[in-house]
Formats: structure tokens, C-alpha cells, sequence
């Protein structure tokens, strides 16, 4: 991986982690599956960008440029792809919308998705039935979806498989290996909503198979929003073509009324127009720290972080409903009232940030969270146990 950050070693230790986050100094915030809290060198990158334009307009836009072509590089190694296979998006649902207006459908085609899907990754598909393309589910079996299963369901008019990598509800890791062989064979594209994934758990696109992976980075890339990674890769860009056109996805700049522009080759195609400045230096902000860190680290940290939760929820009368063994950064849990919400709003009053989703409290840690915030949750909940 390039030498985008200083790749030494970072300082894990609680003062650390404190400066960096700033908001362990206020919350026990595991809620990452939902927004991330900035980092503070995330939140002064963005900041620095803003004030540039604010005490000198576009003076620096060759600058604003160049930065852009850096994270499109740090972005690219992060995922294990090429630098003209990243493109920036405004959101995951973004780009899932993108690819199923950018692929040419014939009627009687058809997508085949699950029921674990998170509405921005079903309601694209589920759109083009108006188009004659039938949008196919796989059911899952106890919060599970297997490649046996998306083969149940796909035929010889399947074009494209779009699965999520991580379920945003019980945290289940699809087995993308798999299913990106599956594809691969019967040439479908493989679509993956990675927002749940990326920045928590290492990838290597180019291994796995995945023609399309998109993933907003205000999850686990503790980024900002309206910057999302889209990569597609080279082989897809054939049967992808940009739905819309524009200005900044031409390979001649400067050069307008003679409408005789050619789109680029890469995936910039993709970006038709200009791009959210600040929040792409945020995200630049924080690949360097998630390389610094190292995602093998990262992903330990937070499965060590659930693990120690999930020991501790148990015994208090909590049902865990992720799948075992613990894969991901999302642990899903059922209180034993039955009931997340008021559940999630009273830890919410004892300033520790969870969630309520599809009948769990969803706790979602990142690497920076540790066993002494593991230890104040049990606390709150025996609290709440008392009253």
C-alpha cells in the first residue's frame, strides 16, 4: 500500500485515542453502523478546505484537483483496486441507483437481491420492473444468506446479483468470495452495498470478485457524508455507461461550445459534475489514519470490543441474534423486555449512543472504543435492570 499516511504505528493508548475522538470525552458512542462522530483530524481537514475558499474563492482549484486525484489514489488502496477504477458519488443509494440506470436492460432481464437488504439497496432494483426487469429476493434461513441461495434464484436471465457485505441489522458477512466466483462463471455482475464494511473489516476487490462496490464513508470510514467510494471495476465499466452527462467527467477541460467532448475512460466517467471539496479532503483525512491504524487492527479491536459484550450481555438476559461466529463491527442483540427502543433511548440518557433496529439494540463499536466503555454499558443496563 502506497506511503499515503506516515504508516508509522499509532498510539493506541486511552490519551491517544481521547485526542483523536474527541467524543469519547462525551458519549460511549456505539453507533457506528449509523453515523460516525468525526475524528478530530477529519473534521480540522474539512475545516482547512473551507476556510481556503472562504479567504480565497477558486484561486487554488489546480490544488483542490490534485487533492482529489489523492484520494482517488488512497481510496484505491484502501479497497485494493486501481486508481481509475474510483470514482466519488454523493451517497451509497447514490451509486446503486447509478448502475441500475447505467446498465442496459432488456426486457425479461432480471436482479437478483435477498431480504436482508437495506432500502437503498432494494428500491433501485425494485424500480426497474416499470422497464420489463424483474427484481428477484433470496430468503434468508435465521439471518443468514448463502451463495446456494442466490443461486436458487438466479437463471440464465439474471444480469446482476446486488447483495449488501454486511447486513445493517444483525451484522451477518455475506460470503462475497463466493458469491463473487458464482458471478463470475455466469458472467453477472456482482453488486456489493458496502457501507457496512469498509473501513471496519479489510477487502481486496480485485480477490473477491466484485464488479461494483459502493460505500459512503460516514460509517466505518469515520469520513463525512456525500462523498461515497464507487469503484467498478474495468470490466464492468463496459456494460455500465454513464446515464448522465455533464462537464467534469469530459477528458477535455477548459474547451465547452464545440460539444465535441469524449467521456474519460476511467471511473470518473461517472462524475458528472463537481465534486464536495470538503468533505473529500475529510475523507483523505481519514484514510490516512484507518492505513496508520491498519485494518487487520482495526478489524481485532472492534471484534474483540463485541466479543466482550456479547460475554457480558448473556448472562444479563440478552439474546444475541448476530450470527455466530461474531464477523462484523455490528452486534444485535434483544433485551430481555423484548422491546430495543425504550431500551436504546435510556442508554441514550446515560450518554451511551446505540440503536434500535428490526426488533435488537444494535451495538456498533469501532477501534477505538474499549473494555472500560464495555464495562460502563453493563453498568447502565444493570441500572436500568434496578429501576
Amino acid at each position: 500500500m502506497p506511503d499515503f499516511a506516515t504508516l508509522m504505528s499509532f498510539d493506541l493508548s486511552p490519551a491517544s485515542l481521547d485526542k483523536e475522538f474527541p467524543v469519547r470525552r462525551n458519549l460511549v458512542y456505539f453507533n457506528h453502523a449509523a453515523q460516525c462522530p468525526l475524528p478530530l483530524r477529519v473534521a480540522e481537514a474539512m475545516e482547512k478546505q473551507i476556510e481556503n475558499a472562504k479567504l480565497r474563492g477558486a484561486a487554488d482549484w489546480n490544488r483542490w484537483i490534485s487533492g482529489v486525484d489523492q484520494t482517488r489514489e488512497k481510496a484505491a488502496a484502501f479497497i485494493g483496486a486501481g486508481k481509475s477504477e474510483i470514482a466519488f458519488v454523493p451517497s451509497t443509494g447514490w451509486g446503486i441507483n447509478l448502475v441500475a440506470q447505467a446498465y442496459d436492460w432488456k426486457p425479461g432481464d432480471n436482479v437478483v437481491g435477498d431480504d436482508m437488504e437495506f432500502p437503498a439497496n432494494f428500491y433501485p432494483w425494485r424500480m426497474l420492473e416499470k422497464r420489463g426487469v424483474a427484481y428477484r429476493l433470496a430468503r434468508n434461513r435465521e439471518g443468514r444468506i448463502s451463495v446456494d441461495d442466490i443461486a436458487a434464484v438466479v437463471d440464465a436471465r439474471t444480469r446482476v446479483v446486488a447483495v449488501a457485505w454486511v447486513a445493517f441489522h444483525n451484522g451477518y458477512v455475506y460470503p462475497l468470495e463466493e458469491i463473487g466466483a458464482f458471478c463470475r462463471e455466469r458472467e453477472i455482475l456482482l453488486v456489493v452495498d458496502a457501507i457496512q464494511g469498509v473501513g471496519a473489516l479489510p477487502i481486496d476487490v480485485s480477490e473477491i470478485g466484485v464488479d461494483v462496490l459502493v460505500a459512503d464513508p460516514h460509517k466505518w470510514l469515520l469520513g463525512p457524508e456525500a462523498c461515497a467510494i464507487f469503484y467498478v471495476s474495468e470490466n464492468a465499466r463496459e456494460r455500465l455507461h454513464p446515464p448522465f452527462g455533464g462537464w467534469w467527467n469530459l477528458k477535455t477541460q477548459g474547451v465547452y461550445l464545440d460539444y465535441s467532448g469524449e467521456l474519460h475512460l476511467s471511473a470518473r466517467r461517472y462524475e458528472p459534475g463537481s465534486l464536495p471539496m470538503p468533505a473529500i479532503q475529510g475523507l483523505s483525512a481519514a484514510l490516512d489514519l484507518l492505513t496508520e491504524v491498519g485494518s487487520e487492527t482495526i478489524r481485532d479491536r472492534i471484534l474483540a470490543t463485541n466479543a466482550l459484550l456479547q460475554k457480558g450481555l448473556a448472562p444479563r438476559g440478552w439474546r444475541i441474534v448476530t450470527p455466530q461466529p461474531l464477523a462484523s463491527g455490528i452486534l444485535a442483540a434483544v433485551p430481555p423486555s423484548n422491546d430495543p427502543r425504550p431500551v436504546a433511548r435510556k442508554l441514550e440518557e446515560r450518554s451511551i449512543i446505540v440503536t434500535a433496529r428490526e426488533g435488537a439494540v444494535r451495538f456498533s463499536p469501532h477501534f477505538y472504543n474499549d473494555a472500560a466503555e464495555v464495562q460502563r454499558i453493563f453498568e447502565a443496563i444493570d441500572a436500568l435492570s434496578e429501576v
